[in-house]
């Protein structure tokens, strides 16, 4: 099936999913013992979330990763401005690392960054870390919220002519 329109940015989010799951530092960050899960794909829909999600009601103290993609603006018929975000949501009770090594806040934060930015699979050319923001949603967590910026081909060619050869490819 050919990704066009919108399901470009929408891949992204499963981009970032993969990039996530497939980082061991980024797993021992998300696993309450720092121990990762040694199914890593069962995270998915349960601390990682391809879209904006704050648990209603939390039971166990937990770590969470989720993510959004926002056309920012369309620069001209050829370009358009996505915007990657991603929420890293922190309960209370596991902001400290053990040993008192920093706030797991911050170190999935600089995970995340470390793993994505710069990356050549988000758009044309490289992903560009933009900001990073405190924000505390709901009682109890804590959080942050990363911004990235991407550049992507506004339209598809409708003539049917081949993909340019700069273009990533699925």
């Amino acid at each position: 099936m050919a990704v066009t329109g919108l399901d470009e940015f929408y891949a992204y989010k499963n981009q970032l999913a993969e990039d996530l799951l497939t980082n061991e530092k980024i797993l021992r960050l998300l696993s309450p013992t720092g121990v990762p899960a040694e199914r890593p794909r069962e995270l998915m829909y349960a601390q990682v979330f391809p879209y904006e999600y704050m648990p209603d009601t939390v039971e166990t103290a937990n770590t969470y990763v989720f993510c959004d993609v926002d056309v920012s603006k369309s620069m001209d018929k050829t370009y358009l401005k996505p915007v990657l975000y991603v929420w890293i949501l922190v309960h209370k009770s596991l902001l400290r690392l053990p040993g008192g090594a920093g706030v797991r806040t911050d170190a999935v934060a600089a995970e995340i960054v470390r793993a994505v930015n710069g990356s050549r699979k988000y758009g044309l050319g490289e992903l560009d870390f933009y900001s990073a923001k405190r924000f505390s949603p709901i009682t109890d967590y804590q959080g942050k919220v990363l911004t990235f910026n991407a550049e992507e081909f506004n339209r598809l060619s409708p003539t049917r002519q081949p993909v340019p050869s700069n273009r990533r490819r699925r």
